[in-house]
């Protein structure tokens, strides 16, 4: 039995948009506070037919300087 093919950098890419995504949704929420991406990463584990991802974002959110 062939296992079904799976584009792993399109997917992985996809990660990094939904972190800019999520930060995005972040800032709106905070719109009178600074949202910076401190840290993130990722990694990517494969076990027979299954993939575990772990997906670490740190954000630092400060008052905006005047």
């Amino acid at each position: 039995m062939s296992e079904k093919h799976i584009d792993m950098t399109e997917r992985l890419q996809q990660i990094g948009q939904t972190v800019n995504e999520y930060k995005d949704s972040i800032v709106s929420h905070f719109k009178d506070m600074d949202v910076e991406v401190k840290d993130w990463h990722f990694t990517v584990g494969k076990l027979e037919k299954e993939y575990t991802v772990e997906v670490n974002v740190k954000l630092c959110i400060k008052p905006k300087e005047a």
